[in-house]
């Protein structure tokens, strides 16, 4: 039943099309803004033992649920599927559409004994081993299909055109400014 699940992928549309016309330094979403999936958290909750049931909620920082999800999760040996049950709805449209997928799990031995597992993205042809699926849009995949950054990576690169401005009025390269605010402690 795996292998035959590992020949399966989801076809979905990334959201992010207009992110990537933007530029380098564009308004992509962050995975700080997604909900998530972890098998950080599954295996800490020994949901990779045979067959095991749950589910989880996210909240927003006001305690209030923003999104729940149902799963049920299957090991035998060294792989496994995943299996996830919720209802969607499109931000859009707010049209709600009740999804039932599986996804694939893998585990790779560790050095000292024991075995890390990682998901295998659902997504048409990604099939990447990652320990985190994000909600990029109406399935689950990895950052890497949902064009995800990290907030720190936007904030390195806030202060770039008043160095490239700085630079160009001072006739010098925007590192060199860079670099002269940091030997200064700025």
């Amino acid at each position: 039943m795996i292998k035959a699940y590992f020949r399966y992928k989801l076809l979905v549309e990334t959201p992010n099309d207009l992110g990537k016309k933007m530029g380098r330094y564009s308004f992509r979403d962050t995975v700080e803004d997604c909900k998530s999936i972890s098998v950080f958290w599954l295996n800490k909750y020994n949901y990779f033992r045979g067959y095991n049931a749950g589910g989880m909620r996210w909240t927003n920082y006001a305690g209030e649920e923003t999104g729940s999800i149902g799963f049920s999760v299957s090991i035998d040996g060294y792989a496994g599927i995943i299996r996830f049950q919720y209802t969607h709805t499109s931000r859009f449209t707010n049209e709600k559409t009740d999804l039932g997928y599986e996804v694939g799990l893998v585990s790779t031995p560790c050095r000292y004994g024991g075995k890390r597992w990682w998901f295998i993205c659902p997504l048409d042809g990604c099939g990447r081993r990652v320990a985190v699926l994000y909600s990029g849009g109406k399935y689950f995949g990895c950052r890497h299909c949902y064009d995800l950054t990290y907030e720190s990576c936007q904030d390195s690169h806030k202060f770039d055109s008043m160095f490239k401005s700085m630079g160009s009025d001072l006739g010098v390269s925007p590192q060199m400014v860079k670099e002269a605010l940091k030997m200064r402690g700025l």
